[in-house]
């Protein structure tokens, strides 16, 4: 269930003594909007990162103890004030930084005042700001290395409540408007933060199979209804594995709450390729049931077994994705080219959708477009994200696109 990222680091697993910690950062303002944003900065530079109002500040040191805390202007500048008294106080031995208006005279002050009362204080982060201004204030902590993927006890991550679904758009080639999106498990470990498991699907007689199906499906739907409710729907496709879909009864445990409204969007599962190659029979009839419940299913990493496809036309999916093996470099490869020509036709030939995964450089964007694909995922346009980011920064940006 993981997304096959970065497949070359497997096996690299660091031992547990030498792992570097990410640094913890806490953004302290009293406006939702702002906080969210600023932490999401500071997850993409690697910090581990929390939001909290200015009334959470003395709990926040106690159990989350932040390496640095970014401190909003709070009631023009009072507020901000009684917060760093509190830090002082509390004896706090980290660093802070200020953000407010460029003008404001309450910023000056305030650093100031973190600076006589002892505080280890950053430059004051003037808004607007660019993120190169964030950076090049978070200098002592850049760049903060990414958590290692870690082998992961399914068990305790599903007990402990450590298991999120991250989505990532599928971009439509020609508008480069998201079109649906693929989710991914993410562990937000408590001390290495949100990391991608470095191996995650069960075996087949793992107790807890039917248990991390469950936790996708459950997540998945409550997300979607959480983007239904703000008028943005989107076909999600849900890493399953097949033997998981063997059993319908369960499928329909899951799926009996779905709203209609949610519904009428449907799903997709995604299967490997080879599990496709191997037991054509198996899916078929699996995705004859799906389909009764509007829900299809989408190839994922199609390679060279994947041309033994070609005229089949019963071919039982809605989606036919090219593994990122062939599509990273793609521009300067014919091999590569020639392949992913192949599987585009495949795809035409059975009614499905050709998706691209790993596009990350624009000479691969333009070759992938012109090879005709139908859809793309990769970094240079959106990575996986945690569902509010992802309803903010993708299905926000479509529907301006289609307004």
């Amino acid at each position: 269930m993981s997304d096959n990222h970065d497949d070359e680091h497997r096996g690299e697993i660091v031992p547990f003594g030498r792992r570097p910690i990410p640094p913890r950062a806490c953004v302290v303002e009293n406006k939702t909007h702002v906080r969210m944003f600023l932490a999401d900065m500071l997850d993409e530079l690697g910090f581990i990162a929390r939001e909290v109002d200015a009334a959470e500040i003395r709990a926040v040191l106690g159990d989350f103890r932040p390496d640095l805390i970014v401190l909003g202007p709070l009631a023009d500048g009072l507020e901000a004030q009684s917060v760093l008294r509190t830090l002082q106080a509390q004896g706090y031995g980290g660093t802070v930084m200020l953000f407010g208006g460029r003008s404001s005279a309450a910023l000056i002050r305030n650093h100031e005042l973190g600076e006589q009362a002892g505080l280890t204080m950053l430059p004051p982060l003037g808004t607007p700001f660019r993120k190169r201004d964030l950076d090049a204030n978070l200098e002592s902590f850049l760049p903060v290395r990414p958590a290692p993927p870690l082998p992961i006890d399914i068990d305790e991550a599903l007990c402990n409540g450590w298991l999120e679904l991250w989505y990532q758009s599928k971009i439509n080639t020609k508008s480069l408007v998201p079109r649906g999106a693929e989710a991914v498990v993410r562990v937000r470990h408590p001390i290495w933060g949100v990391v991608q498991p470095a191996y995650f699907i069960p075996a087949a007689n793992d107790p807890y199979l039917h248990g991390l199906s469950q936790f996708v499906i459950a997540r998945a739907v409550a997300d979607s209804v959480q983007f239904a409710a703000a008028n943005h729907h989107v076909q999600i496709a849900l890493p399953l594995p097949l033997l998981a879909l063997e059993d319908m009864q369960f499928v329909d445990r899951m799926m009996e709450h779905v709203p209609e409204k949610v519904r009428q969007n449907g799903f997709l599962i995604t299967v490997d390729c080879v599990d496709l190659v191997n037991d054509l029979a198996l899916v078929r009839r699996i995705a004859s049931e799906l389909a009764l419940r509007n829900i299809g299913i989408t190839i994922n990493d199609v390679d060279a077994k994947g041309a033994s496809l070609a005229g089949r036309r019963e071919l039982p999916v809605v989606e036919m994705k090219v593994g990122r093996k062939f599509i990273r470099g793609c521009a300067d490869d014919r091999i590569k080219q020639a392949h992913c020509a192949e599987i585009v036709a495949i795809a035409r030939d059975t009614g499905a959708k050709s998706v691209a995964e790993g596009v990350e450089t624009q000479s691969d964007f333009l070759v992938v477009r012109d090879l005709g694909f139908d859809l793309l995922q990769g970094h240079m346009f959106a990575r996986p994200m945690a569902p509010r980011k992802f309803e903010r920064a993708m299905l926000a940006r479509r529907y301006a696109a289609v307004a």
